[in-house]
């Protein structure tokens, strides 16, 4: 038996409750945003989560099955936000300086405006370790991204040496935005930005030497 629209009644009942569900996912996710960014993650524990988005302890737990698994939900809502940025890296042709420059600046300024999950990140990262091998997890991503964003850099996915020095340098480059966009390390951030650019332009080009002798 279907209803008027074509529906039968327990696809409709399963679609609600497949909705309530996601709702109150997202209530969980949000609720912590705004708790951690209030009182900081170290501080707070699932009642406050819990107190925040209006939800029962059984229906958190329904969810996730820990505040780690939380964060970890954050994390990978994060990721499509900032993804983009580090392909557009990858895609600069030519990677000049002048380019590097520019998006260094719009990075500082995206970590500026991303404040408050930039900061829960790093404070969960520093505190829980499955906090921060899910957060560095990520940049093995941002590595096999510029490893393929052209064939010189292809050495980038595969050789130890050449995975520890761009590990160091998306860590560095993380740290760098950090501390520019959200701590206001230095007021006037642009001999921040254009440091991390020299940094960034001398690696990506003595990795495209490397990877054009290797060819060679």
């Amino acid at each position: 038996m279907e209803d008027a629209d074509g529906m039968p009644p327990n696809a409709r009942g399963n679609a609600l409750q497949m909705a309530q569900r996601e709702a109150t996912r997202d209530r969980l996710v949000e609720g912590a945003v705004r708790v951690f960014t209030r009182k900081g993650y170290a501080a707070c524990v699932v009642a406050d989560v819990l107190k925040e988005a209006h939800v029962s302890r059984a229906s958190f737990y329904a969810h996730f099955a820990s505040m780690q698994a939380l964060v970890a939900e954050i994390a990978d809502r994060f990721a499509p936000v900032w993804q983009p940025h580090y392909r557009e890296l990858a895609n600069l042709p030519g990677k000049t300086l002048e380019q590097l420059t520019g998006w260094c600046a719009r990075m500082v300024r995206f970590y500026r405006e991303n404040e408050a999950v930039c900061v829960i990140l790093a404070q969960a990262s520093l505190l829980d370790q499955e906090i921060y091998g899910k957060t560095s997890g990520y940049q093995d991503v941002l590595a096999d991204m510029i490893a393929d964003s052209e064939p010189g850099l292809a050495h980038l996915r595969y050789d130890p040496d050449a995975r520890l020095r761009i590990g160091l340098v998306l860590s560095q480059l993380d740290r760098a935005c950090y501390y520019l966009g959200v701590r206001n390390w230095e007021g006037d951030p642009q001999v921040g930005i254009a440091t991390m650019a020299a940094q960034l332009h001398h690696f990506l080009h003595g990795e495209l030497r490397r990877g054009g002798a290797a060819a060679g």
